[in-house]
């Protein structure tokens, strides 16, 4: 089969993956691709995507349609998720990505993403027979899904207004930003967690991280030098070591933390609220350590296309 891609247009980071066309086993990917375009930057508090955001994200994408029609893609799937959903100007961005790039965009509900998401996720993580609780920290949700095994339906979801950008933007204005500052971000997304409920029990659960929040914190916990998918799969993040991080990065300016390895370039500013985000997520549900997982929404979305394809059922 010809190569088939997806493309994931988050509100922080653009994704590309060209593959060849799945039955079953890992992903063959060809070409794996990322910007960082901060598509939610100043989004706040009137919601409408700004022209630089739009601008920068639009030539990025024109770039990965340049890349697409390189590799021979036979078909791809696009898909915007939450500040797109979002946006006052939403839809006019879409069009615009249609005419200037090339590229049909579909706008994912939360729900999509989160199933999505998890069914990627599911490609890399072994629970050991346990059901999944996986989260996706983006640059305007956070989206929280959970399998229920038996249970009709088999996942329960929820989309949340948790977003890095927003929230780096909202209470991290300061550089460096201080414990204070911190404390008031946890207990803005506290509020928002605490409000949620999952009619499935959350016990007995393996809690998964996936997209570019936890991920970074990965490779900076394992200080890699250069990014490694396959060793970034698997990595467990415990409490402390978060706990640890968030109190350093307090207090450290954002040109200062471009000196952490692993720390991938463009995230300085916003990597302390993903982790901040994440403390809150073990605490409202009682959970002490997150095995992160590389794939996810851009994953979910490639099987999807297969699927399309082939007839296959999605794992």
């Amino acid at each position: 089969m010809p190569p088939l891609a997806s493309v994931d247009i988050g509100s922080n980071t653009l994704r590309l993956l060209i593959a060849e066309g799945w039955t079953s086993g890992p992903l063959k990917p060809i070409r794996v691709e990322r910007r960082i375009t901060r598509l939610g930057e100043r989004f706040l508090p009137t919601r409408i995507l700004q022209p630089p955001a739009m601008a920068r994200s639009i030539a990025a994408l024109r770039e990965f349609a340049q890349l697409m029609a390189e590799n021979g893609v036979q078909d791809y799937l696009a898909a915007a998720t939450a500040v797109v959903r979002e946006a006052g100007n939403g839809a006019e961005f879409l069009r615009r990505v249609e005419e200037e790039a090339g590229l049909r965009v579909r706008l994912l509900s939360g729900t999509e993403e989160a199933e999505l998401a998890l069914r990627g996720a599911a490609l890399v993580t072994a629970g050991g027979g346990a059901p999944i609780a996986l989260f996706d920290i983006g640059g305007g949700s956070t989206e929280v899904i959970r399998q229920v095994p038996g249970g009709s339906p088999g996942v329960e979801s929820v989309s949340l207004p948790i977003g890095v950008v927003h929230l780096t933007e909202t209470f991290l204005r300061d550089d460096p930003p201080g414990l204070e500052a911190c404390a008031r971000l946890a207990g803005h997304v506290r509020a928002i967690l605490e409000a949620v409920s999952f009619a499935a029990p959350l016990d007995r659960l393996l809690w998964v991280g996936t997209a570019g929040t936890v991920t970074t914190l990965a490779a900076m916990y394992l200080e890699l030098q250069h990014y490694d998918p396959d060793r970034i799969n698997g990595v467990v993040l415990e409490r402390s070591w978060l706990v640890d991080l968030c109190n350093r990065l307090a207090d450290t300016p954002v040109a200062s933390r471009r000196a952490i390895v692993g720390l991938e370039p463009g995230r300085e500013d916003i990597i302390l609220a993903g982790a901040l985000v994440i403390l809150e997520l073990m605490e409202t549900f009682r959970f002490s350590r997150v095995t992160v997982s590389d794939a996810g929404l851009l994953e979910g979305l490639f099987l999807e296309l297969c699927q399309r394809h082939r007839g296959l059922s999605l794992p």
